[in-house]
């Protein structure tokens, strides 16, 4: 009786422990399930987890969800949840931002992702709009304190949330949705929207990144026609990615030697995030183009 009591507590420790969030964790859908993540109130097949066709092609798994936007029941709006491993404290973990590949068929989706816990409900005022029938794209969602927005819970009498670093010290349940506006709830809308990779991000304090020595100049800045990102000697290949302010990614290439260009002739004016790293370490830069 013991021993069974003894092995019931490690496993509910065990539990506990692991369905916390985690800095770097990453929802690949590779295990063919669709990773605890589920729809609101809906019948169990509106999302799925499918086999082939993920960003990297053949093979790769991707999460689909699906609504018919008929009325506003089961089905309709455009949201998925999470309430086991995605749930915890993001504040301590230093989650500064959501990543995910996003691709969306029949009706263009608005990603924004909304969190709860004893603060009530917040959403990004961030949300990022995927053309239907476009490639996957990257998106990158920032949800620190000052990038979420209060939001009711879409219900008669729902309050706004009061307290998002209460929220994002214990959040209790989080969501990605389709939606124009900050909101708990997705809209109701006629679409597929197909996910992968879904990943909470941060970034290095400037003491980690001098200890990493991964520090990196760009030149010239402000510029029209070309960004040159230079790295110190005795670096490590580097995964070098460029995102508008909107959070899509406008570029990605490898980092092989220590100069690196990057023709940004068509790009808009405007300000751009310029991301290096590896997997161990992160470090972002913002660059003016003219």
């Amino acid at each position: 009786m013991k021993r069974t009591l003894l092995l019931f507590s490690f496993c509910l420790i065990f539990s506990s422990v692991f369905s916390q969030v985690a800095i770097n964790q990453v929802d690949d859908f590779e295990d063919g399930t669709t990773q605890g993540w589920f729809e609101s109130g809906s019948p169990s097949d509106t999302n799925e987890n499918i086999a082939s066709d993920g960003p990297d092609g053949t093979d790769d798994n991707y999460l689909r969800d699906f609504t018919s936007g008929v009325g506003a029941g089961s089905g309709s709006r455009m949201v998925i949840r999470n309430t086991t491993s995605w749930i915890g404290n993001f504040t301590s973990e230093g989650i500064l931002s959501i990543t995910m590949d996003v691709r969306a068929l029949t009706n263009d989706v608005t990603v924004r992702v909304s969190v709860t816990g004893p603060g009530g409900k917040f959403s990004s005022s961030t949300g990022v709009v995927i053309a239907a029938g476009s490639e996957w794209t990257e998106v990158t969602i920032p949800i620190s304190p000052s990038d979420m927005v209060s939001v009711a819970d879409g219900f008669d009498g729902g309050s706004p949330g009061t307290d998002i670093n209460a929220t994002l010290a214990n959040v209790t349940e989080f969501r990605i949705l389709s939606n124009p506006n900050p909101a708990w709830r997705g809209q109701v809308i006629t679409a597929e929207m197909h996910l992968d990779n879904i990943t909470a991000t941060g970034s290095l304090s400037i003491e980690d990144l001098n200890k990493q020595d991964i520090e990196f100049s760009i030149s010239p800045n402000p510029a029209k026609n070309k960004l040159n990102v230079v790295m110190p000697v005795g670096s490590e290949e580097m995964i070098l990615e460029v995102f508008d302010v909107l959070g899509k990614r406008v570029y990605k290439g490898a980092i092989t030697q220590l100069t690196s260009s990057v023709n940004v002739t068509s790009w808009k004016s405007g300000v751009y995030l310029v991301r290096v790293s590896n997997d161990t370490s992160t470090l972002v830069k913002r660059f003016v183009k003219q």
